[in-house]
């Protein structure tokens, strides 16, 4: 609710600043963070916002997981793309300066940042409490998809769309307890989606792209489900710990990794 309230003020700044369309800035991407700042302000919970700052970190083993964070959404999009060529949606490509590059992709970046802080910074924590992280992940990605409000395919393309945030949303959630909630990689998977939907499917937007996006992101999804159809993901099968304790456990376990190369770097010298 408090995203929504501040999602309809910040829409007041687009209407005001239309010019801030062209460079990819969207003032509403900024309301799930603004919304976490809001309930840690009224509620006097100075843990929340501290938290989520937590979850901003670099390692070794976070650098690697970088590589899929960028070539899995890079790679759905490409095959998005691909499957509009067979629909004979031509290509149409994103023009612009290198000023424009820049401040677009800025503007995206903070966009992208802003949005996880409330979507998996917050949300998806508190909800795999009481869920299992798919649930959970559902959850997330079905008023992460209406929140967008994209009606530019209809009633049908404004469904399709949220099957495909639903999905990627499932997908993210993976990445996501896998890494201890690192919002860095939350962020770069958000903004690899955005940037390349820019670089390929630039004015291709309607109900036959949803159509491609929901087959390539829920066949993804399939194999994902046959990856991890006997871990945690899935069911609260590891001794039905509390999510958060499991997400320390995998820091911890992110940062004996990094002692261990370390150290096994040391022994080879």
């Amino acid at each position: 609710m408090m995203t929504v309230l501040f999602s309809l003020l910040l829409l007041l700044l687009r209407i005001v600043i239309p010019e801030a369309g062209i460079y990819s800035i969207s003032f509403t991407q900024l309301s799930p963070a603004f919304a976490v700042m809001a309930m840690a302000i009224i509620l006097k919970d100075q843990k929340m916002m501290k938290n989520i700052r937590k979850k901003f970190f670099l390692s070794k083993t976070i650098l690697i997981w970088m590589i899929p964070a960028i070539t899995i959404p890079l790679l759905l999009i490409a095959a998005s793309s691909m499957i509009l060529n067979l629909f004979e949606v031509p290509y149409v490509p994103w023009k612009g300066s290198f000023s424009f590059y820049a401040v677009s992709t800025t503007a995206m970046l903070i966009g992208c940042t802003a949005e996880e802080i409330g979507w998996r910074g917050f949300l998806l924590p508190g909800l795999m409490k009481k869920h299992t992280p798919f649930v959970s992940s559902i959850i997330v990605g079905v008023l992460w998809g209406v929140w967008h409000l994209n009606f530019t395919g209809g009633l049908i393309g404004f469904l399709l769309y949220v099957i495909t945030i639903i999905e990627m949303s499932v997908l993210m959630s993976w990445l996501h307890i896998h890494t201890s909630g690192n919002l860095y990689l939350m962020t770069l998977w958000h903004l690899t989606i955005n940037l390349t939907s820019h670089l390929l499917l630039w004015e291709r937007f309607g109900t036959k792209l949803f159509i491609a996006e929901s087959a390539v992101f829920g066949l993804a999804c399939m194999i994902l489900a046959v990856m991890e159809k006997d871990t945690y993901f899935f069911s609260r099968t590891l001794n039905n710990q509390d999510p958060e304790r499991t997400e320390m456990k995998t820091y911890q376990n992110v940062a004996q990794e990094e002692n261990s190369t370390d150290e096994l770097l040391k022994n080879l010298k």
